[in-house]
């Protein structure tokens, strides 16, 4: 095993090799300009960095704020209530961005100690893991990680050719999971362009409503005395994906698991429509369960790829919104889907467009696939290059099989 040296934060301060600090408490009317954007705890989320719909400060508080913007680098972790302790990387390209105070940063100052990417992936380690839970979670108070708590943190670190070649190995499964989030932007983009050539160029197109052109929650399961399932809840559904869950038994899951999908149908989440909680289901698994707090839309007189882009529409939210009820957790009922206007282009031209684009989602979802098993083998050599129980060399071999 490579030569350890355990050093506290603190420690690493005061050598001048690590910074930490934490986040600008802003005043509302700071906000609401075109400078840089403010990035708040919850834009933090388990699948990355959430950049729509930032606030932004003001230009001429650009000095007052200086202090408090990320750098390319930055391992940056949550600090208060049930999500402390969840991280990020403010990874090359990321546009500057200013952290909010529920967010503190961790910043390599020299590169020749401590490598950024070993500090990020140190940070969801088991070493991390395990003093996290006995400071911020060891009360029964609200979850919170003080930079007091911060500076006690120890940290063991190889020399520094290890730390390189550890950043290297899971760095490049991020990177090429990340090449695989990009072309999965794309196209979404461009299938949102296509769609909206193809409401704008069909003069034939009526309007409808969805319950014409799809079901609503024609599929459920009961609970299995034995088996498995793979159950998809409302919490890991976001704008456009949904997040792989592991399997579990079906003794243990919730009386929520009903509902079922088939490949080509939409999800859409019942509560909080202004959330835009959506999906396009196209994981052929008979294990995968969906919360009965998801409204599954099936395509029977249209194809997956219009539907999908239908329901991707701002005047699809603005309807759901109209019609959720409650204040303070408005949900849609499941039969008001079916009441949501459609356009409806003529056969042929749908017919193009969706040849076209459900192709491109095909491939898109191929490479989100390719992600999972990605992250899965991340997940499984991080702590085993942490500790040292894995060779870098051996790791190597394996990560060169993926990549």
């Amino acid at each position: 095993m490579a030569e350890r040296t355990t050093s506290t934060f603190l420690e690493l301060i005061h050598r001048g090799v690590l910074e930490i600090g934490d986040g600008y408490r802003a005043k509302n009317s700071e906000l609401d300009g075109d400078g840089l954007p403010f990035m708040r705890a919850g834009n933090l989320t388990d699948q990355g960095w959430k950049t729509d719909g930032l606030e932004r400060f003001h230009r001429h508080l650009a000095d007052k704020i200086s202090g408090k913007v990320s750098r390319h680098g930055d391992t940056v972790i949550t600090t208060k209530g049930n999500s402390t302790g969840r991280t990020g990387y403010v990874a090359p390209g990321m546009v500057p961005f200013v952290y909010s105070p529920h967010l503190s940063f961790w910043r390599t100052l020299d590169p020749c100690q401590i490598d950024a990417r070993y500090l990020r992936y140190w940070a969801i380690g088991p070493e991390m893991a395990d003093q996290l839970a006995s400071m911020a979670h060891g009360t029964d108070m609200a979850p919170y990680l003080s930079l007091s708590d911060q500076k006690r943190l120890r940290i063991s670190l190889p020399e520094i050719s290890q730390q390189r070649a550890i950043g290297a190995i899971l760095g490049a499964l991020d990177d090429k999971i990340a090449v695989n989030e990009r072309l999965a932007a794309a196209v979404d983009d461009l299938a949102a362009a296509l769609f909206e050539d193809l409401l704008t160029a069909d003069a034939e197109g009526t309007e409808v409503l969805l319950g014409d052109i799809a079901d609503v929650n024609v599929r459920t399961v009961k609970a299995q005395d034995s088996g498995s399932l793979r159950y998809v809840d409302i919490s890991s559904v976001g704008v456009g994906s949904y997040g792989w869950p592991e399997e579990m038994p079906w003794r243990d899951a919730p009386g929520r698991a009903r509902r079922k999908a088939a490949v080509g149908d939409t999800i859409w989440s019942t509560v909080r429509p202004n959330r835009r909680s959506h999906a396009l289901v196209l994981d052929e698994d008979p294990d995968l369960v969906f919360s009965t707090g998801l409204a599954v839309l099936s395509p029977k007189a249209v194809g997956p790829a219009f539907l999908y882009e239908s329901t991707r529409l701002a005047s699809f939210q603005v309807y759901l919104e109209s019609v959720a009820e409650g204040s303070a957790y408005p949900a849609v009922r499941a039969d008001r889907f079916k009441g949501a206007p459609i356009i409806l282009p003529s056969e042929d031209a749908r017919f193009r467009f969706e040849e076209t684009v459900m192709a491109m989602r095909l491939r898109a979802h191929q490479a989100h696939v390719e992600s999972r098993t990605l992250a899965a083998l991340r997940d499984t050599l991080l702590p085993q290059l942490m500790s040292g129980r894995l060779r870098v060399k051996d790791a190597e071999k394996i990560g060169e099989d993926q990549v």
